[in-house]
């Protein structure tokens, strides 16, 4: 190898390193937990609470007027438990789950009309 070809190779190898050097990296991103499918609350057409289904509790809804609901929510969804309504039509309609929303009667939603509640389960997918 004479010494044009050393300094051409050498020339080659310092270009590519610089390139290498000054392309600019990104970062992978972090992993993100997939978003949690969650249940809004709603009294007297007012939005209360929008709790996820990764936050599992028993929410009593009180108001003023004496009614009162009580809503379970699971990992699995949400089911009105027991109401203050006297025809009991919400607590009849059972639990709404991730897997069977698309199949009921009310869809995603638990309506307590004479009482002005509603929980609608949002799937995140």
């Amino acid at each position: 190898m004479n010494k044009q070809n050393v300094w051409i190779l050498a020339l080659l190898l310092t270009l590519a390193l610089g390139a290498f050097l000054l392309v600019p990296r990104t970062e992978p991103e972090p992993f993100a937990a997939p978003a949690s499918s969650y249940v809004i609350i709603t009294v007297a057409g007012e939005e209360q609470a929008r709790i996820p289904l990764s936050e599992p509790r028993t929410l009593a809804i009180r108001q003023e007027s004496g009614a009162e609901n009580i809503l379970e929510i699971t990992h699995e969804g949400v089911v009105m438990l027991s109401s203050t309504c006297e025809n009991q039509l919400c607590v009849h309609m059972g639990q709404v789950t991730e897997e069977n929303w698309e199949y009921r009667p009310n869809g995603a939603f638990i309506i307590c009309l004479p009482n002005q509640v509603s929980a609608e389960l949002v799937v995140v997918e």
